[in-house]
Order: structure tokens, then C-alpha cells, then sequence
């Protein structure tokens, strides 16, 4: 990091892909608070990244827990 004020900061992009994994990326389903409310359109949902499955699970956008192994840290 540079102690120079005038130059901006730059931070990593957000839409990068995710990690490769072995046999592609795994569709881990609806999240539970997404299936509780009914919300099931496409445009409502947000695809949510989980590193410990190495999947992509689909949720309401304040949803933060994994369907499948309950992770919440990303």
C-alpha cells in the first residue's frame, strides 16, 4: 500500500470468476429463507459463492447460509 493520499487504492475486481473446480461448478440449490418466502423467479434471486462446497447456491440477497453444509463464511 502506498502512503501517497492522491493515489486511489485499488481493490480486486468483483466480478471474477470463481475457483476452478474439478468437474466444474456444482449448483447447490435454492437457499432455505428463498424457498420459506416463496421467491422461486430468477431475478429475485442472487447466486451466492460457497468455498466449502465449491458450488453456487441461489438466494435472497441478506441470505448467508448454505443449503447444503450450512457454511457462512463465503
Amino acid at each position: 500500500m502506498t502512503d501517497d493520499p492522491a493515489k486511489p487504492v485499488r481493490f480486486p475486481c468483483s466480478r471474477i470468476s470463481p475457483p476452478h473446480t474439478p468437474g466444474g461448478t456444482k449448483e447447490l440449490g435454492i437457499g432455505a429463507l428463498a424457498r420459506q418466502l416463496g421467491v422461486h423467479e430468477d431475478r429475485a434471486l442472487n447466486g451466492h459463492w460457497c468455498s466449502r462446497c465449491q458450488g453456487i447456491w441461489y438466494g435472497v440477497m441478506l441470505e448467508v447460509e448454505c443449503p447444503v453444509c450450512g457454511n457462512r463464511g463465503g
